[in-house]
């Protein structure tokens, strides 16, 4: 239910224009209800492979989602600046692309996803002092190898789905294999996505 409220506010914010006063408010409260559920699909990927069930569960998440944003707030603004700051070297372009997208697509994802499970489990305040152990946590072999399974889930296979072309005569069939594609990539990024969180949180208890 979160995850498709999610895609929702995605498509409202890309579909609402932005004309008038109140088509700018929409636009500005959209951005806010799609963080929101965003974290809060996170901290449910977090706690649901051995977390709470019932009010408990919607307590903590409640509580995780706004953790994890005061935890995801500094790396994002970290990863920014890093990101403008690679921007701004000239030389070995390819090099610095590559790093570019490791670090959006690697570095900065597993280093969240293990902030985000220490403040879970121990809360702000101890995440000042196993920062440094998460950090070493997150690039662990094992850490990799799960969330490199998990990319090929909720990254590459639902990219290839979305751009592989189907030649039809007929328009209605086109949009219909169109449709379908689009639904099974929404839920294979769920579906990994979920998954590799949820792995890596049971990977940290054990």
């Amino acid at each position: 239910m979160i995850y498709g409220a999610l895609l929702g506010a995605g498509y409202l914010f890309v579909s609402t224009r932005e004309a008038t006063l109140v088509q700018l408010l929409v636009t500005f409260a959209l951005v806010v209800v799609a963080s929101l559920l965003f974290f809060a699909l996170q901290a449910v990927s977090v706690n649901y492979a051995g977390g709470p069930s019932g009010k408990s569960f919607v307590k903590k998440t409640t509580y995780d989602g706004l953790r994890l944003i005061a935890v995801s707030v500094p790396l994002i603004v970290l990863t920014a600046l890093a990101f403008y700051g690679l921007g701004k070297i000239n030389s070995h372009l390819t090099v610095v692309v590559a790093v570019r997208y490791l670090l959006i697509g690697v570095i900065a994802p597993l280093l969240a996803i293990q902030l985000w499970l220490v403040a879970s489990r121990d809360g702000l305040r101890q995440l000042l002092r196993r920062a440094p152990r998460a950090g070493a946590r997150a690039f662990a072999p094992q850490s990799v190898f799960i969330y490199a399974c998990g990319v090929l889930v909720f990254a590459i296979a639902p990219y290839l789905l979305i751009f592989h072309t189907t030649q039809t005569d007929r328009a209605w069939v086109e949009v219909s294999l169109l449709t379908i594609r689009l639904a099974a990539s929404a839920l294979l990024i769920l579906f990994g996505w979920v998954a590799t969180v949820g792995t890596l949180s049971l990977l940290n208890k054990q």
